[in-house]
């Protein structure tokens, strides 16, 4: 939930600096951007760990066990972000906290005891404390940045292919951590702030941070879901590509053309609100939509409490409430003429907010179409469809799921053989494994697990073919005892609509990615396998839509010979 709030966050500013556009703006400063730098590194680095986690189970198969595969770095790192996260919550409260002291104490003294004051108070309003309190907040910033960059790092040199989406993300990522690293670094020293300067220019760092949180967080959480089941056309890759590199031009540009001084609080322009508004709502939705269990009765609500404090922004005595805590970072506005002039910046910012557009639009067309397997096999899902449709038996035979095992060329057994030693190895009886069908040309057989056909609910149902399924991808990742010395650990273990999806539209790039593990000496061979499995797939599901069809038009006929008579 914790991405849906920062969202919801960003989103209702947003909308108030739009209602407020004409008199007050957003101060634009380096301390206000490296503490709203914090958080919104925060949001990067929680892509990069869905990114990460996706590489994970891709290649290492849809079950709990994939954790186990994560390189070392992933935990460190996590550590790391959540400590530097921490830091700037306690951070944040304690400045809010002493602003409020700030406040309570304007007009004083009025007394002898006002002027003594306490301990506490000295040690909050004393100058080091608020100078402990600045560096907390760039200590948190660069923790995060050194996040992002070992999230990069390990992503890069993780197991199997990188894909386009990750190459995107870690370009945006990588764009939006580089200005806010200098900043911290510029807050934590005096002598580094001075030498940055000099080499970098007064405000570049804080032009192109400004630039990097506008849009840079939620393009990288769309990124981080586009392309989970891994399999984006090459139309959608280029599209992807031209946004993160439009992303960087546009960072690039205001770097070094800034458009605006620091100091001056000026709202962004219009176009670029209702952009960032579209952005922050496709993230929200691809997160809902990824992951099934966060849509829920509190979601909705939230959604419509967002909706509802969006509203009220319009009536001035809640925008009122709003700014009074806003004050110090929400003040009165700038004039237009401090914006500072560069055609050539403005025409690349404008290109990037296009781009954005369509790479979220094309992110959300694919989600929502090409569901990645992990979301697919999810009893969330089941659950929504048996509650959608109470024909949901009669769809599961039509499209079931299928375990598959192809053995070793030297070690080969008979298929009563390979059904007991997996039926052993998911800890479940030889008969509730059907075998149905032995490809012996590619050494391979299908089993079906039937052990669910007696459960009444079909809730139940689901959830033991689930558990089955997910018991076997992971057993098939590391198998064990006999089983590791008869099959083919790095052959996919699953036979079913997304396994084969390639397959029946792409035939010369047929399971790519379901092979990258397989050594190129033998990918041609076990192509080849992996194409008559989906075959017979096909073959099979063809064969049942046409049984079914006739088992329906034979009711259809029944039923209406009754009604006659």
């Amino acid at each position: 939930m914790q991405p849906l709030a920062y969202l919801a966050v960003r989103a209702l500013l947003g909308w108030l600096q739009l209602v407020e556009r004409t008199e007050r703006a957003f101060l634009h400063n380096q301390l206000v951007l490296v503490a709203a730098g914090a958080v919104h590194s925060w949001a990067v680095v929680y892509s990069l760990f869905v990114a990460v986690h996706t590489r994970a189970m891709r290649f290492e198969g849809y079950h709990e066990g994939y954790v186990e595969h994560l390189p070392w770095s992933v935990g460190w790192t996590e550590t790391l972000a959540v400590a530097s996260l921490w830091i700037w919550v306690l951070a944040g409260f304690t400045t809010a906290a002493v602003r409020i002291l700030d406040e309570d104490a304007d007009g004083l003294p009025v007394g002898l005891d006002d002027v003594k004051g306490n301990p506490i108070t000295k040690i909050i309003r004393s100058p080091v404390f608020h100078s402990a309190l600045g560096h907390a907040h760039s200590i948190s910033c660069a923790g995060l940045f050194i996040s992002i960059l070992l999230l990069c790092a390990t992503m890069a040199f993780m197991k199997g292919g990188i894909t386009a989406c990750e190459v995107c993300l870690a370009i945006v990522a990588n764009a939006f951590a580089l200005p806010h690293a200098v900043l911290a670094i510029r807050r934590l020293s005096e002598d580094a702030d001075r030498a940055l300067r000099q080499a970098l220019g007064e405000q570049t760092a804080e032009s192109a941070a400004a630039e990097a949180a506008a849009l840079g967080p939620q393009l990288c959480i769309i990124f981080a879901l586009a392309d989970a089941p891994g399999h984006a056309y090459l139309w959608q890759n280029l599209i992807y590509i031209l946004a993160s590199f439009a992303f960087v031009a546009a960072v690039a540009s205001c770097a070094r053309s800034p458009p605006k001084a620091d100091g001056v609080a000026l709202p962004p322009e219009a176009p670029e609100t209702f952009v960032g508004l579209a952005l922050d709502a496709a993230a929200g939705v691809a997160i809902v939509l990824s992951y099934p269990h966060l849509n829920t009765w509190f979601l909705w609500a939230c959604a419509v409490g967002l909706i509802g404090a969006a509203a009220a922004l319009h009536l001035p005595d809640v925008r009122a409430f709003y700014i009074d805590w806003l004050e110090p970072l929400l003040i009165v506005r700038s004039d237009n003429h401090r914006r500072l002039p560069g055609q050539q910046r403005q025409k690349l910012r404008r290109s990037f907010w296009m781009f954005a557009i369509v790479a979220a639009s094309t992110a959300m067309w694919d989600i929502l179409l090409h569901p990645a397997p992990e979301i697919l096999n999810t009893d969330q899902i089941l659950k929504s469809l048996h509650q959608a449709s109470h024909y949901w038996d009669k769809v599961h035979d039509l499209f079931p799921e299928f375990l598959m095992l192809r053995w070793q060329a030297e070690n080969g057994r008979e298929a009563h053989q390979l059904k007991a030693l997996a039926a052993d190895a998911v800890g479940v009886d030889p008969n509730v494994l059907e075998v149905q069908t032995t490809l012996d040309l590619h050494r391979l057989v299908v089993f079906k697990y039937i052990g669910a056909e007696a459960a009444s609910d079909s809730k139940d149902k689901s959830a033991q073919r689930a558990k089955v399924h997910l018991e076997w991808q992971a057993t098939m990742s590391n198998p064990a005892d006999q089983l590791a010395d008869v099959v083919d650990r790095h052959f996919p273990s699953a036979l079913n609509v997304t396994t084969c999806s390639e397959v029946l539209s792409n035939q010369t790039a047929a399971g790519e990615k379901q092979l990258a593990l397989i050594a190129p000496e033998r990918k041609e061979e076990a192509r080849s396998a992996f194409v008559a499995a989906c075959d017979w797939y096909k073959s099979r599901n063809i064969h049942a839509a046409g049984s079914a069809s006739k088992e329906a038009t034979e009711e259809k006929e029944e039923h209406q010979e009754r009604k006659g008579f």
